[in-house]
């Protein structure tokens, strides 16, 4: 078996074969592991740091197991409830939703009577959509696929001030695009996920140190350890192609011959392996559904202060009608003590989720937007040290209207082929989750295809059976974020 791409997904489905005593060559064309997640060199630091802010919760429970598979369950903590600040920038004001012992989705309820940044009438509006996504159910869902999010809020009576308060930043934050081009379907995919899952699903975590350093490290022990060959630095230039099947991969210094190739490879390059004078018109039809389906993109603002400012016991906020400077996380409270070496002063990230429209902008124009909003919320912050903006294109499969029906099943391009990119039609947009779910979707459509017992009825929102389970609240073999 030839794994091609060694981010999450590829690493996932690698891990997962080779569990199952399969033969696994693992082939990743940058110097390291992780994929669009691993950590970045920016000019002016004197380390390595996130591209921008790898957020997490404890619905990831594919991931999660993941780095618990990776004996890496330090890298992370996450906390024991949920709590979600939502930042008025214009007086500095912070309210918090937080869950009670209540049930979804009446667990928030209580906190949302008490929150300053909505109205009341902006409370009873969000009542009503929340009902109408709880009894909606899985065929109606699907058939809100051609319709923006936005669309559908204004349709189930939401105010303006809720959709740009409360809708329109949990859906950048998850889908990474604005509510007015968002899948309905998929929006509602994910509200479904987080607030009437489990009452414990939104719970938030964040990672320790870089994830290079952690995650990506563990993943290469891990693989060495299962018996996975790894190859990095080497890019897969063609599937070779036998009478209608693949048989291996050709890099530009050998061939490696497969039973099965998994391609686990960003939207571009797999649309690129997938045609060709030789290949099958499905190959052809699934790379020109990703063609279509596309990306968007992220920015990550890095700000490094005299010290902090954001209130004790309040490492992040979301900030209420802000375009760019949508978030804000108190990096430095996040890693550990002996991780902060290197670091110009107080870390804070602001990722800013459907950056499209900010990529031309320069970084001076950037900070400027960033001061702003400091200053204006936190008139007492310390002063700025550094300042550095990382941008990241392409960097999330693109969930627009109409974009289910462009998502394809692992095995829809034959030929021998399985996709387990997180592109894939598993609903979940691109997250640590998505990725790892995908690359076990591709794994487990080997398995069942050989008929290897525990897979025959496995979908993905069961554990993966091989790994340990996903963490509860209170689990102590986990770390708590305070």
């Amino acid at each position: 078996m030839v794994v091609v791409g060694g981010g999450i997904a590829g690493c996932s489905a690698a891990l997962a074969l080779a569990g199952r005593g399969v033969n696994v060559t693992l082939i990743e064309s940058s110097n390291r592991l992780g994929g669009r997640f691993k950590s970045v060199e920016i000019d002016g630091l004197s380390r390595q740091i996130d591209p921008t802010q790898n957020v997490i919760f404890r619905t990831y429970s594919r991931f999660l197991q993941l780095l618990a598979t990776c004996d890496a369950r330090n890298s992370v903590r996450i906390k024991n409830s949920t709590s979600i600040p939502f930042l008025e920038v214009n007086n500095g004001e912070i309210s918090y939703i937080e869950s009670g012992k209540m049930p979804p989705p009446n667990h928030l309820t209580g906190s949302f009577v008490n929150a300053n940044f909505l109205g009341l009438f902006d409370k009873i509006s969000l009542q009503k959509a929340l009902k109408a996504i709880q009894i909606m159910d899985e065929e109606i869902r699907t058939s809100q696929d051609d319709i923006s999010f936005l669309q559908w809020l204004q349709e189930n009576g939401q105010t303006k001030r809720a959709i740009n308060r409360f809708w329109n930043p949990i859906c950048k934050m998850a889908l990474n695009i604005a509510s007015s081009q968002a899948s309905a379907s998929s929006a509602i995919f994910l509200i479904n996920k987080i607030l009437f899952g489990r009452i414990d699903a939104f719970d938030q975590g964040c990672f320790t140190t870089d994830f290079t350093n952690i995650v990506s490290s563990s993943l290469r022990k891990t693989l060495n350890s299962a018996g996975v060959e790894v190859h990095l630095s080497t890019s897969v230039t063609s599937l070779f192609r036998d009478k209608d099947t693949v048989t291996g991969v050709n890099t530009k210094d050998r061939f490696f011959p497969a039973i099965t190739v998994i391609l686990c490879t960003p939207i571009t390059a797999t649309a690129r392996l997938l045609t060709g004078s030789t290949a099958s018109h499905k190959s052809h039809d699934v790379a020109e559904k990703l063609t279509k389906l596309g990306n968007t993109s992220q920015i990550g603002i890095h700000a490094f202060h005299e010290g902090p400012f954001l209130p004790v016991g309040t490492p992040f906020v979301t900030c209420c009608d802000e375009p760019l400077i949508q978030m804000l996380f108190d990096r430095s409270s996040e890693i550990d003590d002996g991780n902060r070496d290197g670091l110009p002063g107080h870390w804070i990230c602001s990722p800013v989720a459907f950056a499209d429209a900010y990529l031309e902008w320069d970084d001076e124009l950037i900070k400027t937007e960033y001061q702003r909003v400091i200053n204006s919320a936190f008139p007492e912050a310390p002063g700025l040290l550094d300042f550095h903006v990382v941008r990241i294109n392409h960097s999330s499969t693109s969930l627009a209207m109409g974009s289910s029906r462009l998502r394809p099943n692992a095995l829809e391009a034959g030929e021998g082929v399985i996709l387990g990119g997180d592109w894939i039609n598993i609903d979940w947009p691109s997250c640590l989750e998505a990725s790892t779910r995908a690359g076990l979707v591709a794994a487990s459509a080997f398995l069942k295809q050989n008929s290897v017992k525990d897979f025959t009825d496995w979908q993905h929102d069961d554990n993966w059976p091989d790994w340990p389970l996903p963490p509860d609240r209170g689990d102590k073999n986990w770390r708590t974020w305070d």
